[in-house]
């Protein structure tokens, strides 16, 4: 049976032209199909976005400040010096002890100015009473004006080393110009002084001064009165306003010199001691965060990333303030989703799944 069909065929050679194409119609109609499968499997086997986690972080209002570090001074020192020569014989004063204003520090010995005092008293009333008698017999008309003129000069003479006698006589007592701290004693019980030796130095610790320096950009920010805090050491912070700007810069390093008054009224701030200086300046929208946020840009900016609709923006920061757990930044005007997790793996214009920091 196969043979008849086989001669059959032979034959009639155009039947099998027309079974071949039946069959190509078949599988050309068959292949759209399977090719369809083929394009929709790998869109369902699509890579996934990355998936990185953000925390929103909402702007608030805070102080920008000017952080400066300095050192406390005294407001005001003095070497005080002997007026008169002699020798010490009395010191009160104790090196490291307060003492007031006009409190008696050391006694010189006052020799014979006592009497060279009332030596002097005794030959100005002499001439007192010569120079009364001389306007007295002028207004008779019994002596010139020349001989009133001349007894005038010897009681002025006698009236000014009055004087001197008297100021060489009381400054034989040293006393404080003002309140403060005796920090060195120059001379003992028993030395010998000049006029303009040195015996002491003093120093007024209340108010306090901490001295900083700020840039030309920063000084016209400033001005006189305006309140300041400092911290010293162990964290102590107290508060203070500015009493001095310098009024040009220090040729060298360019910047200008401040000073800062502070209450001290118990010593314990002492000259100095190394202190940071913060100054208040104007009000900024800032958030807070953590250093280990931040990240750089292909050309080494420092900044954030933060994903909005979906994609990574990177933002280069704008610092405002620091302390020792985190930073302050300005240039938000809302709140923002920022990277805080797997931003080291992102970068700008990749579209990401973000993943809220509490789920």
């Amino acid at each position: 049976m196969f043979a008849r069909f086989y001669r059959y065929f032979a034959l009639r050679p155009y039947w099998f032209a027309l079974l071949i194409c039946a069959l190509l119609l078949a599988w050309m109609l068959i292949k759209p199909g399977n090719e369809a499968i083929t394009e929709v499997a790998p869109a369902a086997s699509q890579e996934k976005l990355p998936r990185v986690q953000v925390t929103r972080f909402t702007p608030q209002q805070i102080s920008k400040s000017l952080t400066l570090y300095g050192k406390s001074e005294a407001n005001s020192r003095a070497v005080i010096r002997a007026e008169v020569a002699g020798k010490v014989v009395e010191i009160t004063a104790q090196k490291g002890r307060y003492v007031e204003a006009n409190q008696n520090l050391a006694k010189i010995e006052k020799s014979a100015l006592p009497q060279q005092l009332a030596q002097a008293e005794a030959l100005f009333a002499e001439r007192l009473l010569n120079f009364n008698a001389a306007k007295s017999l002028n207004a008779k008309g019994l002596q010139d004006r020349a001989a009133v003129a001349a007894a005038n000069s010897l009681l002025l003479a006698a009236k000014t080393r009055v004087k001197e006698l008297q100021l060489a006589l009381q400054r034989t007592t040293i006393v404080a110009p003002f309140a403060g701290i005796v920090q060195e004693k120059f001379a003992e019980q028993g030395d010998y002084l000049q006029v303009g030796d040195t015996l002491f130095s003093l120093e007024s610790l209340d108010p306090i001064i901490i001295r900083g320096d700020v840039t030309e950009h920063d000084i016209g920010q400033l001005q006189l009165g305006q309140s300041v805090s400092a911290t010293l050491l162990f964290d102590e912070k107290i508060s203070g306003k500015i009493s001095y700007l310098a009024a040009y810069s220090d040729p060298q390093s360019n910047t200008f010199r401040i000073e800062a008054e502070f209450a001290n009224a118990d010593f314990k701030i002492r000259s100095g001691i190394s202190a940071e200086l913060s100054i208040p300046l104007y009000s900024v929208a800032a958030i807070y965060i953590s250093p280990a946020v931040l990240a750089l840009d292909a050309q080494g900016n420092l900044g954030v990333k933060l994903v909005k609709e979906g994609l990574v923006i990177f933002k280069p920061i704008d610092l405002v303030d620091a302390d020792n757990n985190g930073i302050w930044l300005a240039g938000f005007s809302e709140a923002v989703d920022i990277i805080t997790l797997g931003q080291g793996f992102v970068k700008p214009g990749d579209r990401v799944q973000a993943i809220a920091a509490e789920q």
